[in-house]
């Protein structure tokens, strides 16, 4: 079955969660030949990652997909960042950080208090496009399948802290790298985590990071609003 994901035409052949989560995604009659073609072989795949074998062959599928996709997108000017993403009045705007951090939630209260648009709650996929850097909705948006088929222009990517106060600042492109690649991890081999690295240079200096602090309540969401649109209003 054909898909259309981050602008690109995908053939995948799943079931489960991932076939229900990519329902979204599906490509109209006539989208033409595929861009790539997207598989997991779940065998090879709980040899190499013995842990997930307590996981249902649903999961594995899903997870395997998902890294497939991911390899493969680096071919296209782009890849997946582990991040929640809304979009707000046409603009991207994505919160990394290892899960537990409370990226999701912050990205909740920018549904709550400034109507955001959920894009994807877990892997959204950016691409450098000829118009600049995109963020778009991927099947693979975790438990709760928060995410939409759509792209938009990226308006600023923070990265999640937890801290006794609220607060958010510009970070420079030295100290953002390693936070963006310790959330981008693939199996890659050389050719492909040098392309990984030249994507990520470009990104890092073409789209503005932050780094916000976050103490669980509104008040860092107030405070990252202000500052990561303020470029857009």
């Amino acid at each position: 079955m054909l898909y259309q994901i981050a602008g690109l035409t995908v053939e995948m052949s799943v079931e489960g969660r991932t076939a229900k989560q990519a329902m979204a995604y599906a490509a109209p009659e006539g989208s033409g030949p595929p861009d790539l073609s997207v598989g997991c072989n779940i065998d090879m795949l709980l040899e190499r990652n013995p842990q997930l074998r307590q996981e249902s062959e649903e999961v594995a599928e899903y997870l395997g997909t998902g890294a497939d996709f991911a390899v493969k997108l680096l071919d296209f000017n782009g890849f997946q960042l582990h991040a929640s993403a809304v979009c707000l009045e046409e603009r991207a705007y994505l919160f990394s950080a290892p899960s537990g951090t409370g990226k999701s939630t912050h990205t909740e209260r920018w549904v709550r208090l400034f109507g955001a648009e959920y894009l994807n709650d877990d892997k959204p996929a950016l691409r450098r496009m000829d118009q600049g850097w995109y963020a778009y909705g991927t099947p693979w948006s975790g438990k709760r399948d928060l995410s939409r088929p759509k792209g938009v222009p990226v308006g600023g990517i923070g990265f999640i802290f937890r801290s006794k106060e609220s607060g958010i600042e510009p970070i420079s492109p030295n100290q953002a790298l390693p936070l963006l690649m310790s959330q981008s991890k693939i199996a890659m081999n050389q050719t492909r985590t040098e392309r990984m690295l030249e994507l990520a240079d470009q990104l890092l200096r073409e789209v503005p990071m932050y780094r916000i602090d976050c103490c669980n309540s509104d008040d860092e969401a107030h405070l990252a609003w202000a500052v990561m649109t303020s470029l857009h209003r």
